[in-house]
């Protein structure tokens, strides 16, 4: 059986289907709006520090939605809960439509990011409660196109999308959420169901000495090593290279390999140890950071752009297998009665990472220089290396 029939497989087991058209409508209006709000705001008289305001707040009110999904979920249940997701990602979008103020438009992030927290959360959740354990690799690869192909179409083509259609036709396309209302209470049942089953499996299983934390702590520290890579990446490609279509180039690498690593990446956790795909990752991160801190010093020869490249690519493969690889490998080591806990640290972990690896890249930045930032992550890339080797026993992973 091809890779191919083996994806078909998965999306003929009931449920999988409907929550990949649940996700990729909630991801595609994320994604849409993300590169224009803030110019948006900037157009409605905004300065630019305000409108950065907007991204914070969106991942702001996300982040605090996802360390609250696990109680609206135990109380409202599934159904009630993805149909609020979509609705708050969708219906706000209509708000700046109709105006580019910066109070409008902050006020519609904050309840977009209260709807993309709920829907990264349970998505990731529902994924690993649909599958068997032993196909959970190449769902979660197939569930990382359905958040990673969209953002990879929307966020960059967004700006070109209103120059050609127009704000009003932007916006109404960011509504579309509101569609996967119509899988939203047959979906819920059902997970409603497997969660009961869990539940119930969980009583009679062993008591946890640890904590989830404690247990994918290392997953974790390489998963935020690498997003905070990334996010270094994608905030400061226009600050370390030569002009604008260098950078344009760099990071059609970064997203371009991304896309197709984490869905690979996601069938290679079922057939290979987890701990030796995320020893590999890390050390590609390591050596992409690498050759982008090499670019910054040759960045107008063609050297420079060579490592430049290089070191998108690289940071790329390791940006979207890593995120496969690493939900993978939590989900076996804290064992299915934990997953709705995986699911949120998981999360929280790689919006955090993101934030951080551009706050601390800029803080380093501005007095040692962007090679001495992207040494540091190449050398912390490096260490998490080391530490899941150390640390993840073969037995388990």
């Amino acid at each position: 059986m091809t890779e191919t029939d083996k994806n078909v497989t998965l999306l003929r087991i009931p449920g999988v289907a409907a929550l990949m058209w649940v996700v990729a409508l909630g991801i595609g209006s994320f994604s849409i709006l993300l590169p224009l709000s803030p110019d948006w705001a900037i157009r409605g008289g905004a300065s630019e520090a305000a409108a950065g305001s907007v991204t914070a707040i969106l991942m702001a009110f996300t982040i605090l939605t996802q360390l609250s999904v696990n109680r609206a979920l135990k109380r409202f249940g599934w159904g009630p809960l993805l149909a609020t997701g979509l609705l708050a990602l969708g219906a706000p979008a209509l708000l700046q439509a109709t105006s580019s103020a910066l109070s409008v438009i902050l006020l519609s992030s904050a309840i977009r990011g209260i709807g993309f927290g709920i829907l990264t959360v349970s998505g990731a959740t529902a994924i690993a409660l649909l599958v068997p354990a032993a196909r959970r690799g190449a769902a979660v690869g197939i569930y990382g196109l359905a958040v990673a192909g969209p953002q990879l179409v929307l966020v960059s083509s967004a700006p070109i999308l209103e120059q050609l259609m127009g704000k009003l036709v932007v916006t109404l396309i960011a509504t579309l959420p509101v569609l996967g209302l119509f899988w939203t209470q047959a979906l819920g049942r059902l997970l409603n169901e497997r969660s009961t089953q869990q539940h119930t499996s969980a009583m009679h299983a062993s008591t946890h000495s640890k904590s989830t934390f404690a247990v994918i702590s290392p997953v974790l520290l390489s998963l935020v090593i690498v997003t905070s890579s990334g996010g270094a990446i994608l905030t400061f490609a226009s600050q370390i290279t030569a002009d604008a279509s260098s950078a344009t180039i760099a990071l059609l690498c970064l997203t371009g390999f991304a896309t197709p690593t984490r869905w690979a990446l996601g069938s290679m956790s079922d057939r290979y140890p987890a701990r030796y795909l995320i020893f590999g990752l890390a050390l590609a991160c390591c050596l992409g950071m690498a050759a982008l801190g090499a670019s910054v010093h040759t960045a107008n020869t063609s050297w420079g752009l060579t490592a430049l490249y290089l070191g998108s690519t690289l940071l790329g493969i390791s940006y979207g297998g890593m995120q496969s690889a690493t939900l993978v490998c939590a989900y076996q080591l804290a064992g299915n009665s934990r997953l709705a806990q995986v699911s949120v640290l998981w999360n929280v972990t790689f919006d955090l990472g993101t934030g951080v690896g551009a706050m601390l890249t800029g803080i380093i930045a501005a007095s040692t220089g962007f090679a001495a930032a992207f040494a540091f992550l190449s050398v912390a890339a490096a260490l998490s290396a080391m530490i899941i080797l150390i640390s993840l026993r073969p037995a388990k992973v």
